[in-house]
């Protein structure tokens, strides 16, 4: 590259960038828009539960129970808290527990209580529904 082109390139912060065959830019040019595009955010629905008591609403913590109706409930999964179709909170389980002991995953059929971790004071009423779910950030690229 000539020293009066870098010195332009310099000058106007333009990235030169040099090639020995096409393929190497077409490459690069792919690489360079797909480094662009935004993430995708996808969700995995693992479980639903019916919330049949509220034990402690605290500022940033609510301890309740219910009974899975479908999937399974793991710790660190988020929630969606749902009352009637309305969405009225999105949280996180820090913790499960089944007959009063410390559960990894409770299936279908199955009581359990819950502790949810939340950002401001929620309002958990029987009935509500709690849809559990994970969400991944997935690299975009040009197909």
């Amino acid at each position: 590259l000539p020293p009066a082109v870098k010195r332009l390139a310099q000058r106007d912060k333009v990235e030169v960038r040099l090639f020995k065959v096409i393929y190497e830019l077409l490459d690069d040019a792919r690489q360079s828009m797909e480094s662009l595009l935004a993430p995708e955010v996808r969700e995995t629905e693992i479980g639903t539960l019916d919330v049949k008591g509220v034990f402690r609403t605290l500022k940033d913590l609510v301890i309740a129970g219910g009974e899975v109706t479908s999937g399974k409930v793991t710790a660190g999964l988020l929630v969606r808290v749902k009352r009637g179709d309305e969405q009225i909170a999105e949280v996180e389980v820090t913790s499960v527990q089944r007959q009063q002991q410390e559960a990894k995953e409770v299936f279908e059929g199955e009581m359990c209580g819950l502790s949810l971790k939340t950002d401001k004071k929620l309002l958990l009423e029987e009935g509500d529904k709690l849809e559990f779910f994970t969400r991944e950030l997935v690299k975009r690229t040009l197909a």
